[in-house]
């Protein structure tokens, strides 16, 4: 404070003084209260009954020049001093109520191992999310940083529970790895999010986006086919089809969309919904989509689980070319933009799917995060998300664009469905989208 300004605040009479506190805004106090997707979490980490549904486990390799791993260890207790998300734990009172509590100093379980290869250190990696996690004692952050068998290997391992983390956290971790110098940037508190959400809710935005979303999902299509019925009692035990495709399709994809003034996301969503209509036997598709949940001013440095899953409802596929598909997709999803902050956990649609989220049965997942190539002391990065054999939703398509092409997978629940019909749906969205490339080459 300048003594210019503190002079005249002094000057100030009591009357003036009272009008000043009154027409700036009022800090509120943190209730410790959970965001709606995080209560969602901590159900399903019961239902599942600590199962490694919802933990982010990753491999990171490092390559091409050898790491300081003591400097490496020093920027991940840097990181989770800088990032409250990291330091905190959830207490459940008397009366069934969950609360964060954010402490001073929590640690998290940091360790260093040899790894003789990339198999032993994936190891390693799915061990730690195995592991339950105690969620009232913590910590919720696991981090291994592994040396290879030459000195320019090694690998950093990271478990990590969703209720304090998600992928843009996990990039943030990154670029705090990969910082060459100088202070980490500022960041916002989860508590400060936490209480903006809230507010916001109750306001005439958050009413317009309860609105909104209801009269998307109003008279929704019944949930997908599967081999086996739902049930309450998932164990969300998963198993992946992987598939890859060729830089050429994956260049026409984008090509296209760009054609109707829209990004590559759009383009895979209408080769998605073209496979989930044939499946389903109708156009009228829903489908979750993930949101960073980072579309508020400050939101970009805040580590913790700001991940929204939202819906995108798709009716009308004109004549059911791609073009058109791309169209329609372009439409609902500009349309939604305006309601993106709503959580999708909130919505209350016509329909309702048994398992572990109230909506949504097959999500879209579309991660172009990493796409620029980064370095961390001069070696090249590569990140995995680990398959940990579970699966979050009952199906979960997800595509990974990269100079090479395409790689991605379709997750299924094993209590769900019988591995040979995903790998038919993977086979299927494959050919979709080579007819969708051959369609923008005419």
């Amino acid at each position: 404070m300048s003594d210019t300004l503190a002079t005249r605040l002094a000057a100030l009479s009591p009357e003036q003084r009272a009008r000043l506190r009154a027409a700036l805004p009022q800090q509120q106090p943190d209730t410790g209260e959970l965001t709606p997707g995080q209560l969602r979490l901590w159900r399903v980490h019961h239902q599942v009954d600590g199962r490694p549904v919802d933990v982010v486990c990753q491999a990171v390799r490092l390559t091409g020049a050898p790491v300081d791993l003591d400097l490496l260890a020093e920027r991940v207790h840097g990181f989770v001093t800088a990032h409250q998300a990291l330091r905190t734990t959830f207490e459940t009172s008397g009366d069934g109520t969950v609360r964060r509590v954010v402490h001073q100093e929590l640690a998290p379980r940091l360790s260093r191992i040899h790894c003789a290869d990339e198999a032993e250190a994936h190891a390693e990696a799915l061990r730690m999310a195995a592991e339950p996690f105690d969620l009232s004692t913590g910590p919720l952050l696991r981090v291994t940083l592994a040396q290879g068998p030459t000195p320019d290997l090694a690998w950093v391992l990271v478990a990590v529970h969703n209720l304090v983390f998600d992928a843009w956290s996990f990039e943030l971790l990154l670029d705090e790895l990969a910082r060459e110098g100088g202070t980490a940037a500022p960041s916002r508190p989860f508590s400060a999010f936490a209480l903006d959400q809230a507010n916001w809710l109750r306001g005439p935005h958050g009413r317009a986006g309860a609105a909104y979303w209801a009269a998307e999902t109003a008279d929704a299509p019944r949930p997908l086919p599967t081999d086996r019925p739902r049930s309450d009692a998932t164990r969300r035990s998963g198993e992946r089809v992987a598939f890859t495709l060729p830089a050429s399709v994956a260049d026409a994809v984008a090509a296209s969309a760009k054609r109707e003034a829209t990004t590559a996301y759009a383009g895979w969503l209408a080769i998605a919904w073209a496979t989930f209509a044939e499946f389903s036997g109708t156009e009228d598709t829903l489908l979750g989509t993930f949101t960073t949940g980072r579309n508020r001013p400050g939101t970009d440095t805040v580590v913790g689980y700001l991940l929204n899953v939202l819906p995108v409802r798709l009716r009308d596929s004109g004549t059911g070319s791609h073009q058109d598909r791309v169209r329609a997709v372009r439409t609902a999803t500009r349309a939604g933009l305006e309601h993106a902050s709503y959580p999708g956990e909130l919505i209350e649609a016509g329909r309702r799917v048994a398992g572990t989220h109230p909506l949504f049965d097959a999500v879209f997942v579309f991660d172009n995060l990493a796409a620029d190539e980064r370095r961390i002391q001069g070696a090249q990065v590569t990140t995995l998300d680990l398959d940990k054999g579970t699966a979050r939703f009952d199906l979960t398509l997800a595509v990974y664009p990269g100079p090479a092409g395409v790689t991605g997978w379709l997750e299924f629940d094993t209590g769900l469905y019988d591995e040979a019909t995903v790998r038919r749906l993977a086979e299927r969205f494959t050919t979709l989208a080579h007819t969708a490339a051959q369609e923008a080459h005419q």
